[in-house]
């Protein structure tokens, strides 16, 4: 029987930074909370940013913000790319939005279900 874990550097959702344990190690994320994390470092991606892996990321000045926006196309590129994350079994929640002000795209409130049968926020 093959036994899969997930594990990553623990980062704060909010600002992106490397969380520290208690004791001032860095802290790890492991199964969902990894698999979470990894999903939205894939958001984070734009296609052609990673010199290992130009097909990498999501294509956002391609097909999303260097035209008019196109809410189902939006939405099916960006699940595309979670439901592509490995780990990643299911979306069971998500909003996404166009802000005409900053002219960006507002993704928000998503969660997954992982392969180890727990949703993860991402």
């Amino acid at each position: 029987m093959t036994v899969y874990t997930r594990v990553g550097l623990d980062i704060d959702q909010t600002t992106n930074d490397l969380q520290l344990a208690a004791d001032g190690n860095l802290s790890l994320a492991t199964e969902a909370k990894a698999v979470g994390q990894h999903g939205r470092q894939r958001l984070q991606t734009y296609s052609g940013e990673w010199f290992l892996d130009n097909t990498a990321g999501v294509p956002w000045l391609d097909q999303i913000l260097g035209r008019a926006y196109d809410p189902a196309l939006a939405e099916s590129v960006v699940k595309s790319e979670l439901l592509d994350t490995d780990g990643v079994t299911e979306i069971t929640s998500f909003s996404v939005s166009f802000d005409k002000a900053t002219r960006g795209l507002l993704i928000r409130d998503v969660e997954v279900l992982t392969m180890f049968d727990e949703v993860a926020n991402v």
